[in-house]
């Protein structure tokens, strides 16, 4: 039990790359954006930090990354990483994901420990 304890503990939060000043900040995932992962996040967040009228390609676009709800678990199929953005193509919200494997879960896991 207290793995899944650790597990939630590092989900809830959000590491911020500032590529302007390289600098990074953490801080505790939004309440309302506990449940979701993947896709679903990565969307939350652009849809909320992102203006509309943002260029995709400008230094105000955001690169967001996001494991999905069960990454780092046991569960078939789960240990994937989506990363979304404004897409230069369409301008609107677009994602792509990756991983899935054992693997996976030993480099999501290194991702995010080593932040």
């Amino acid at each position: 039990m207290k793995q899944a304890t650790n597990h939630n503990m590092e989900r809830n939060r959000i590491i911020r790359v500032n590529m302007t000043n390289l600098s990074i900040t953490e801080e505790q995932l939004p309440q309302e954006d506990r449940a979701l992962g993947g896709r679903t996040l990565t969307s939350q967040i652009i849809a909320r930090e992102v203006e509309p009228t943002c260029h995709p390609l400008g230094a105000k676009n955001k690169l967001v990354f996001a494991t999905g709800v069960f990454a780092g678990t046991p569960v078939s199929s789960s240990n994937r990483i989506s990363i979304g953005a404004k897409s230069p193509l369409t301008g609107g919200i677009k994602e792509s994901n990756g991983g899935g494997d054992q693997n996976s879960r030993s480099f999501l896991k290194n991702i995010t420990s080593s932040c």
